[in-house]
Parts: C-alpha cells; structure tokens; sequence
C-alpha cells in the first residue's frame, strides 16, 4: 500500500445510527485537524454510479437488498480512496458494520494503517425527541 520509508496512514473509525451527529462531529474533526472524511456509503454509491464499474451491480444488489456490501469491495475502495488522498489521516465514517467487516480490514488493511480508535457517536433519545 505504500513505500517502505511513507509513513502509515492514520486511522479513525467513526461509527454511530443514522442522525447520530457522525457528518457534523467528522465536519469539525476535518476543519480543526486536516483529517480527509471518507464514508463508506459515499464511496459505495460513487462506484454503483460508475457507468464501467467492475462492482457495480453487485453493489446495487446489496443495496437494494439491504444487505451489507462484500468487504473485499468497501475495503478495496477505502484503500483506493486513501491512496488518493495527498493527506494521510482519515476519519472512515460507516465502517467496519459488522464483524466480517473487522476481519477483512484486520485481513486486507490492518497493517498497512495505523488506527488511532473508535469514534462511536450516541444520540440521546431526551435531545433527540426535543427535535422532533
């Protein structure tokens, strides 16, 4: 994934429900610290939209199923996403969902990033519901 001297990327999973406040707590993390947010989602939808997408289909498959996508795909295009990237800190927000998705970052990706921690982002139901 890099050259011998490069130093390893830097890692933060940031994971949480669905209006948690990940986008927002990821917004203020990227302007105060120069990380690069990438969602997984975000680079899922990305690739499904390609119009010669190797993983296409089989994304869109998953998606309209509900199903997670295959982790050799969502960690593929996390590695090419940070490879990209001239930064090399990163909050990955969406990633890993389940276990198989640990074991094939652990697998695939673990030794070639340096992961800082978990960011695990809770709503609480009382300022939640003031909302609503």
């Amino acid at each position: 994934m890099m050259g011998i001297n490069a130093m390893k990327p830097k890692v933060i999973f940031v994971l949480g429900a669905p209006g948690a406040g990940k986008g927002t707590q990821c917004s203020k993390i990227v302007s105060e610290f120069g990380y690069v947010h990438l969602s997984a989602g975000e680079l899922l939808r990305e690739e499904r939209a390609k119009p010669n997408s190797k993983y296409g289909k089989i994304i869109d498959t998953h998606l309209k199923e509900g199903n997670i996508v295959p982790v050799e795909i969502s960690c593929g295009l996390l590695k090419n996403a940070m490879l990209q990237s001239k930064t090399k800190k990163f909050l990955i927000d969406g990633f890993p969902r389940n276990e198989d998705n640990v074991q094939g970052w652990t697998k695939d990706v673990a030794d070639h990033v340096t992961l800082q921690g978990v960011f695990f982002s809770i709503v609480h139901w009382r300022s939640a519901s003031k909302d609503v």
